[in-house]
């Protein structure tokens, strides 16, 4: 298995930089601040800004070339979303990174040749509807029912958490077509536009300030040339791209480290021969050696992507050291910070910035958000250690 990033990677990464560098700097710096704001949603500047990188040629790195990409490897992609990430500009995280590979395997020859090239354009945004009030990490128990009428499904149901569900064109639709104790086997996926009749969003605000949604579904109408493989074999595509997904999880706690290591430079808590200083040395160094980790955790499912290799458990490793690093660098840098650490993110006043406050306070929401810690574990016993359900 290739782990090693070689030669045409470092050419393909410095070309890359090279380009980000020469871009119009107005557009760069209007879509970090907003992108620093809010991630996982590109909105205006954040759309723009894709669009231009869309008219460079410069999406789908690894897609291949029948479907207008770049025909690189995986490892490539991945360098090219953690390279945008690492600059706080969007990579197109759910769409380009999550659905478009998912729907190159796994949808039909129509599907492909009517999404694909729009997602390359950067002209289209996916938000996805898996979660709902009673059913979120067991997601075999979803209750959305698509009940087919003619060459339509009728849909009904709520969806919770949906991220992006405010800004996104589209929607990645898991809903039941079986019977309720078919479990996994009874579930199938769609792709609806945000704005069919019946759709209604609802905003969520998160204790850390993440804009998610709520998705009401009232008798919505889905051709059934929108359904992604056979009806109740929907499974297949959830799982593909939850893979997907949980391997460019990995940026966020480098980013809250240099927030730390910066502040405490500054403050000054670094220097001089004390024992507090030696002390903050080398918890930031071991958080610094937990953040190489978790960059190697998603570079070896990058690997093993490259290789043909779906990386469940390694996937779900990936995504259980992301969460729990992230919540234990900002605890350490508020324990440090003291009380003036609780001054909110916003605030010219707040330590930090306010990211090490604000990475607390959403870090709940990430180690449930895209599968419970638990259930990854779960994964990790059957996929890799062999254990029996």
């Amino acid at each position: 298995m290739q782990t090693v990033i070689g030669d045409a990677q470092l050419e393909f990464l410095e070309d890359l930089r090279s380009y980000l560098d020469d871009l119009d700097p107005d557009l760069v710096e209007a879509t970090r601040r907003e992108n620093i704001e809010d991630p996982m949603q590109p909105r205006e500047h954040g759309r723009r800004f894709l669009r231009r990188l869309a008219a460079d040629g410069r999406l789908g790195v690894s897609w291949p070339t029948e479907h207008g990409g770049q025909g690189r490897s995986e490892l490539e992609h991945w360098l090219f979303a953690e390279e945008l990430y690492s600059r706080r500009l969007p990579n197109g995280l759910l769409t380009l990174n999550v659905v478009g590979p998912t729907l190159a395997l796994m949808g039909d020859e129509a599907q492909r040749a009517e999404y694909l090239p729009q997602i390359l354009a950067g002209d289209i945004v996916f938000a996805i509807g898996y979660s709902e009030p009673d059913a979120g990490s067991d997601l075999a128990a979803l209750r959305t029912r698509a009940v087919r009428s003619g060459d339509e499904y009728i849909v009904n149901g709520q969806k919770m958490w949906t991220t992006g569900g405010s800004v996104a064109t589209h929607y990645w639709l898991a809903a039941r077509t079986g019977a309720p104790e078919d479990r996994h086997r009874g579930i199938s996926v769609f792709i609806v536009p945000m704005d069919a009749p019946g759709i209604t969003v609802t905003p969520i605000i998160t204790q850390g300030g993440e804009r998610t949604t709520a998705v009401f579904l009232d008798d919505v109408r889905i051709p059934v040339s929108q359904r992604i493989g056979g009806e109740n074999e929907g499974w297949a595509a959830v799982v593909c791209a939850l893979n997907f997904e949980r391997m460019f999880f990995h940026n966020e706690p480098r980013w809250e480290l240099r927030q730390l290591a910066d502040w405490a430079a500054a403050a000054d808590l670094l220097e001089g021969d004390t024992a507090a200083a030696h002390s903050l040395q080398e918890t930031i160094g071991e958080h610094a050696v937990d953040v190489e980790i978790c960059r190697l955790f998603a570079l070896r499912g990058a690997s093993m992507l490259t290789e043909g290799v779906v990386p469940m458990a390694e996937a779900s490793a990936n995504k259980i050291w992301w969460g729990e690093l992230r919540q234990r660098i900002c605890d350490t840098g508020l324990d440090h910070i003291g009380v003036t650490g609780t001054i909110a993110h916003g605030s010219p006043h707040a330590p930090a910035h306010g990211h090490l406050e604000h990475g607390l306070q959403s870090s709940p929401v990430w180690r449930f958000g895209g599968g419970t810690n638990e259930i990854q574990l779960d994964i990790i016993a059957e996929q890799r250690l062999g254990m029996p359900r």
